[in-house]
């Protein structure tokens, strides 16, 4: 793997431009210089400087301007990239030759399980508290095994390295096993959160508490089917009452929100310093200055619930004139609605006979855009915002509980259902009626829409939860479809539309049918690194 060719031969490298957090912080702390691996690990402040190494730009701290969030969003049910047109879905991308996502990934999490092991190989000779050097050291392996976890969720079965190389080993590893590399991973995790801390004073925001290095331990096993295992995990995070439901939502996913309880794992960005280069830019539509690049899909728009708690088939409350009207609070947080959000006192436009941007310019336009993230009057640079990038929330592990105890055959009663679901929909802000079902069929789809809705277009979740379900080539293999363009079908030319059944008058924005095969729910192996090391195979379906 040309990851390691480049970064093995010089380890004291570690230690260049280590900064991850805000200001008043140690881990804005960088370095004038590289410092020589003789000198090195002498101190505790040499420790804590490469702890901050280990920390910066990994797969959960990245915050610079890239394409990863927008094309595997495209890589669901729930959005469709800007520029997908049929014979190309994603336009270059998620292809072996890929760089942007593809490769960037797996140099990003090698070169930190790199670091990572060279970590844990010196620790040891720095002479430091021994509570201090356990809690360092459970960061860097929670660390390691997150970049193993987000590997074998993107590619499957990859090399599991848990030492540093020489330059002919690291181009020489196979694959290991998927089963293995989740087991080490689960046991990483279980036994970092040992050492973590449940909460930390606010000059450390940024690090991994214990909750983080759990939760992402219970999404392992709750893909694993260990339902037992997996409700115990979340169980053991509630237990520890570090971590709330914020009364808000909106605001979660700006600048003012940050510092919620309900945050369990986030990259701190901080504006000039490490700023968020992507909120402000990326997913508001071009009207408002944005880049439009991902595009809601119909069916994710369908899903949100009327605030009666009912869904559109089902609420009298739903006028199919008038079709965003009445619905869950979220509805509005989530998404611009054509035609209907007013946003900094300007009405919205998605239908292309009342603007030039989106569908009339877009092949992969819907009509719908992301709210979620962008922050309504923000007056700073479009590459240089301060919103924190959100991993797990709270609301994750009360839901995940929830679906591991319905899973596992376990009785659900309506104190269960009070403690988790109904925490989530009750927030002041969303308010929506509680959840009384039961039937375990029934709660199973309950639960499925919450997460859709509550967690839309939160990185990576909503791919977890359909490759996890078994769903993922159903719901990916259909016809995308956008907003309804015509009441007349038959007679519109304009743009295609679907002329017969639920979707009758809406854009066919873009026919994923039979394009998505077995195998393609994993990114391919980067075809440099097979060049490099024929010992890599590829995976089925590219």
């Amino acid at each position: 793997m040309k990851s390691y060719k480049k970064i093995s031969i010089f380890p004291f490298l570690l230690v260049y431009f280590l900064i991850f957090t805000g200001c008043n912080n140690w881990l804005d702390e960088q370095p004038l210089s590289a410092i020589s691996e003789a000198s090195f690990w002498t101190s505790e402040s040499d420790a804590m400087l490469a702890l901050a190494g280990c920390y910066r730009q990994n797969n959960f701290t990245i915050n610079s301007y890239n394409n990863e969030h927008l094309i595997l969003t495209s890589n669901t049910d729930d959005s469709n990239y800007k520029e997908s047109a049929t014979g190309d879905i994603y336009t270059g991308y998620m292809r072996p030759s890929d760089w942007e996502v593809v490769r960037s990934i797996w140099l990003r999490a090698y070169k930190t399980i790199f670091k990572a092991n060279y970590f844990l190989e010196n620790i040891d000779r720095v002479e430091m508290d021994d509570v201090k050097k356990a809690e360092i050291t459970a960061e860097v392996r929670f660390i390691r095994a997150y970049e193993y976890f987000y590997l074998s969720l993107m590619y499957g079965d990859v090399p599991l390295i848990t030492k540093v190389l020489t330059i002919s080993d690291a181009n020489t590893q196979s694959r290991s096993l998927l089963e293995d590399i989740r087991d080490f991973c689960i046991d990483e995790f279980s036994t970092a959160s040992v050492d973590l801390p449940a909460t930390r004073p606010d000059d450390e925001k940024g690090r991994i508490l214990k909750a983080a290095s759990l939760a992402v331990k219970g999404r392992l096993l709750m893909i694993e089917k260990r339902w037992s295992e997996a409700a115990s995990t979340y169980k053991e995070i509630i237990d520890m009452n570090a971590h709330i439901i914020d009364p808000r939502y909106k605001a979660l996913f700006e600048e003012s929100g940050e510092n919620s309880k309900e945050i369990i794992l986030s990259t701190n960005c901080m504006t000039s310093l490490y700023p968020n280069a992507n909120n402000q830019t990326n997913y508001k539509p071009q009207m408002y200055g944005g880049y439009q690049e991902c595009n809601p899909t119909q069916r994710l728009i369908d899903a949100f619930l009327m605030n009666d708690g009912l869904s559109i088939e089902e609420s009298s409350l739903y006028d199919p004139e008038h079709p965003f009207d009445n619905r869950d609070p979220r509805f509005y947080a989530n998404l611009f609605l054509p035609e209907y959000t007013v946003w900094e006192g300007k009405l919205y436009l998605g239908h292309p006979d009342l603007t030039s941007d989106g569908i009339k310019t877009m092949p992969g336009g819907t009509g719908y855009c992301f709210k979620k993230f962008a922050t309504e009057f923000y007056d700073g640079g479009l590459h240089n915002s301060g919103d924190d990038i959100i991993y797990i929330r709270y609301a994750e592990v009360l839901l995940s509980y929830l679906e591991s105890k319905l899973e596992n055959g376990d009785n659900v009663t309506q104190e269960l259902l009070d403690q988790t679901i109904n925490k989530v929909r009750g927030r002041e802000e969303v308010n929506m009626p509680s959840v009384t079902e039961t039937s375990p069929d029934k709660l199973r789809e309950i639960i499925r829409r919450e997460r859709r809705v509550e967690f839309c277009f939160e990185r990576h979740i909503r791919y977890m939860d359909i490759r996890r379900w078994g769903i993922y080539l159903e719901v990916m293999n259909r016809q995308i479809y956008g907003m309804k363009l015509t009441d007349d079908p038959d007679n519109y030319t304009d743009y295609p539309v679907e002329k017969v059944g639920k979707y009758r008058g809406h854009y066919k924005a873009f026919d994923k049918t039979g394009t998505i095969t077995p195998g393609m729910e994993l990114l391919p192996i980067p075809l440099y690194e097979i060049d490099i090391n024929p010992e890599l195979r590829q995976n089925t379906g590219y």
